[in-house]
């Protein structure tokens, strides 16, 4: 019976009883038809009113459940009990999310974070600007990470790359 269910499956759920209503349907609209001295071929009226009970089936099967899906099981990614550190699990997702979109890194959350805060630090305790100053933040940052701050970045770099410029960027 269950293969039978599933080779029906793009069907809907075909039930028996509207196939039952539509041929008697037909019936009726046959004898009234023929009463009223149009004749018509019964077959071709039962078929029709068949073929809209399959159509019937097929748009309701695509339709919406109206079961109630089961529960959804939600992992938060900041639950206290797993990651404590608010401000770091921020960091965390924003690079997680930048690893996940291949070639575009330079315009992610975390990229634009980073530099800011490069160019806070360099502010606050070099004196210095980002944009005004680049040959004093170049030598301060270091050449690699000053081209990964301030030049274009397609993706986001290994982990250990990535380590370098933040340790170059808390050095300052």
């Amino acid at each position: 019976m269950n293969e039978v269910k599933d080779f029906l499956a793009p069907f809907g759920r075909l039930r028996p009883w509207p196939a039952v209503a539509a041929v008697a349907a037909a019936g009726l609209a046959w004898a009234a038809a023929l009463v009223s001295g149009v004749e018509f071929a019964l077959w071709q009226l039962v078929l029709l009113a068949l073929a809209a009970v399959l159509a019937y089936s097929v748009v309701s099967g695509m339709r919406a459940d109206t079961e109630p899906a089961p529960d959804l099981v939600v992992h938060t990614v900041n639950e206290p009990s797993w990651r404590p550190f608010t401000e770091v699990n921020r960091w965390e997702d924003r690079f997680i999310f930048a690893e996940a979109k291949p070639g575009r890194f330079d315009t992610t959350n975390a990229k634009e974070q980073l530099v800011a805060l490069a160019a806070e630090r360099l502010r606050l305790r070099r004196g210095l600007s980002l944009a005004e100053q680049p040959a004093e933040c170049r030598a301060v940052l270091g050449e690699s990470t000053y081209l990964f701050l301030t030049g274009p970045v397609p993706d986001c770099p290994p982990p250990r790359q990535l380590g370098e410029h933040l340790n170059a960027i808390e050095e300052i």
